[in-house]
């Protein structure tokens, strides 16, 4: 196997960082490159460190994300899993990568094992706020079997199911473009759904559009043959229906001009090589709280 080449791509995680913080941006794509190589640099290895790092909210996600996975897999192979099998899945993997963390496990397998931005910047949790998350993450679980979803797929046809939460890319305009739904299935129309434990925003509508934009390149479609629906699963009594996407035209010109600013902070875009000059802090000084990449992150 060749040498990794670092190049550029997008994805709607990508471009979002690139906006909020590019110091951050620099870190995340840029300065942990090869930072998993024995020969590494300082700065290399300790960025991929923090590029691994995650917060208590993206961890609750995580699990939750993957327990609905495994779920809908099962269902698939003609089992099922009953609500209280899946909260017990979710208290163990809970306990289980807390663990990991809280241990350290990631200093030797960093890939497989958990690093929360709170045990690794000794900022442990109260019993409420770790309780709270808990809550947060067996609630979603609940809600998502109250919701009436897994009645309506178990009576779909496994051909009907086109991808459950497998991470794929597009070419877009010359540019390896990922994409993740969390499941795309086909009934009278192409329907990509999205598990959400955080709050509304819009941006996450922009984030499905762009999901619309892989299926007419996945699949061949029609822009107006899809769906998107956005599921937020820590609220009772959640909708599912679809809603309005963003123009397909507009989410092109949304990543298009993404990715010119991604290039105009390289300095040789041939060989995606950048200036780490032209990425300074995120002005919005509040978001260095809880930046993984505080670390290094000092001036």
């Amino acid at each position: 196997m060749g040498k990794l080449k670092n190049v550029l791509t997008w994805s709607f995680s990508r471009g979002r960082l690139f906006n909020e913080c590019r110091r951050a941006y620099y870190y995340q794509y840029y300065a942990s490159w090869g930072g998993w190589e024995r020969n590494s640099d300082e700065l290399a290895r300790k960025a991929y460190i923090l590029k691994n790092v995650r917060n208590m909210d993206a961890w609750i996600g995580d699990i939750v994300h993957q327990a609905i996975k495994w779920i809908l897999r099962t269902m698939l192979n003609g089992e099922g899993v009953t609500l209280d099998q899946a909260r017990n899945t979710i208290k163990h993997q809970l306990v289980k990568t807390w663990e990991q963390s809280r241990s350290s496990a990631w200093e030797k397998n960093i890939k497989n094992n958990l690093n929360l931005l709170e045990h690794y910047y000794k900022r442990e949790p109260t019993r409420e706020e770790l309780s709270r998350r808990i809550r947060k993450a067996v609630e979603s679980i609940y809600n998502f079997y109250n919701s009436g979803l897994i009645d309506n797929f178990s009576k779909l046809e496994k051909e009907n199911f086109l991808t459950i939460d497998e991470l794929d890319s597009f070419n877009f305009e010359g540019v390896k473009t990922f994409a993740i739904p969390d499941l795309a299935i086909k009934t009278n129309k192409y329907c990509l759904y999205d598990w959400k434990t955080g709050k509304p925003s819009e941006k996450d509508v922009l984030q499905l559009s762009c999901y619309v934009l892989y299926a007419v390149s996945k699949w061949g479609l029609d822009p107006e043959d899809v769906n998107i629906i956005p599921i937020y699963l820590t609220q009772k009594g959640f909708s599912t229906d679809a809603v309005m996407p963003v123009n397909i035209d507009i989410v092109k010109t949304h990543i298009r001009g993404s990715l010119a600013e991604m290039r105009a902070v390289l300095l040789d875009v041939k060989n995606n090589k950048i200036d780490a000059k032209l990425c300074p802090k995120a002005e919005d000084s509040w978001r260095c709280k809880n930046c993984k990449f505080q670390e290094i992150c000092l001036d």
